[in-house]
């Protein structure tokens, strides 16, 4: 592997994390926006009973 596709890899791997950490926030900001559970499920494939968890954990 290159140096050059090491830092895309590892740029992409902080972009995940990054996307990971305000997971539970954006799952929240969705329902409160509106969104149904089963749109969440779809969008972004998280388990419906993950989302659920996300809804019901104190925030």
């Amino acid at each position: 592997m290159s140096d050059d596709e090491k830092a895309a890899a590892e740029r992409e791997l902080t972009h995940y994390r990054r996307t990971v950490e305000g997971r539970d926030g954006m799952v929240r900001r969705a329902q409160a926006a509106g969104v149904s559970k089963h749109r969440i499920h779809v969008l972004t494939g998280i388990a419906r009973t993950t989302i659920d968890r996300i809804l019901n954990r104190e925030k």
